[in-house]
């Protein structure tokens, strides 16, 4: 090959590299304001929150092209740095030393790769139509944080990363997630969950979880996550009523079971009572079991905090529930502790 053909062939190659990122760039809209959606009198106006769907729109586009220039302008994207940042904290085993590793292997080829890229179109179409068309719903998870809140950051639509995630001033929810196959709603509710995090989060920090060493530590990992997860649970409980989706989250289904809340809730206080009683004793595999029932399989956490939330509520009054989240975890549980005095059911167990 002569250098000026191979250098003809490198010119050539740069110019369609360029086209294909400009070409990139173009495709993705730029994301749209709270601001932008409603009248300026609007109270949500004065909310400064973003609503980015670039990540779920480059992954579609990677599935079918292939092109690293597309993974490559993912890995820059504020929605691969909120992912990253959020699985360093709550050390989710993935890779964590990059947001190109990170990208790179949730979108590594997979059998469900096909199924997924189907449930985050369908995610996509709904989330930039019906979600954005009234985004009222905001108010739902606002209703539940202190007046004082303001939104600073974005709600992603992403892919492959959990079911929905908050740190810092930003929230996600995962496009492909099977979750989102038969309802489309879902995506609404989830949003609400994953933005009260982001609220109850700019007043209680999380922790770090590889920094738990001790019993008591985990201890306060779960008072935290009763709180946070319980109050998200409860701050959507109204909407999926009104809108008859109760039965469409295991969660919903469970809080309408009272036996099953009451054998629950047993559990709970059973498994809070053992890492109460363990100390500043090593944080062993047995004490971390519990965190296994707290965040899954039972997941004992959301739903039993999801019933402190509106057992408070209904005695004391929203007001005092939000009040709690400024005052934190211990507070929340021993304000449930008062007002179930007066619910025999709620304290049937403790």
């Amino acid at each position: 090959m002569s250098n000026f053909f191979r250098i003809a062939c490198l010119l050539v190659a740069g110019l369609a590299l360029a086209f294909s990122e400009a070409g990139l760039a173009h495709m993705s809209p730029e994301p749209l304001t709270l601001r932008d959606l409603v009248s300026p009198g609007d109270p949500l106006a004065q909310q400064d929150l973003t609503f980015d769907t670039t990540f779920a729109q480059l992954a579609i586009q990677y599935f079918d092209s292939n092109n690293a220039a597309v993974l490559k302008q993912l890995a820059q994207s504020p929605a691969a740095q909120h992912l990253l940042d959020h699985a360093r904290n709550f050390d989710y085993d993935m890779p964590k030393d990059s947001t190109q590793s990170l990208v790179t292997h949730l979108l590594q080829p997979s059998p469900q790769r096909a199924a997924q890229a189907k449930v985050c179109q369908s995610s996509l179409d709904y989330f930039t139509t019906r979600m954005l068309a009234d985004p009222r719903w905001v108010n739902d998870a606002l209703h539940y944080l202190p007046t004082d809140f303001r939104f600073h950051g974005a709600l992603f639509l992403t892919f492959g990363y959990d079911i929905g995630v908050a740190f810092g001033p930003s929230a996600s929810l995962n496009c492909g997630h099977r979750h989102f196959a038969e309802h489309d709603s879902e995506l609404m509710y989830y949003a609400i969950h994953e933005l009260h995090h982001v609220g109850f989060m700019s007043y209680q920090p999380p922790p770090r979880l590889s920094g738990i060493k001790t019993c008591r530590e985990l201890l306060h990992l779960v008072e935290y996550s009763t709180q946070l997860e319980g109050m998200a649970v409860w701050a959507a409980y109204a909407r999926r009523d009104r809108e008859h989706a109760l039965g469409d989250d295991d969660d919903y289904v469970a809080l309408q079971d009272e036996a099953r809340m009451l054998r629950d809730e047993a559990l709970y206080f059973k498994d809070l009572h053992y890492l109460e009683e363990r100390g500043d004793a090593p944080a062993d595999a047995d004490a971390w079991t519990v965190i296994e029932r707290m965040s899954s399989g039972e997941r004992l956490w959301y739903r039993v905090g999801a019933r402190m939330a509106q057992t408070i509520e209904q005695v004391a009054g929203r007001p005092a529930l939000v009040g709690l989240i400024k005052t934190g975890p211990g507070s929340f549980l021993e304000k449930y502790r008062l007002v179930a005095q007066s619910q025999p059911a709620a304290t049937r167990n403790q």
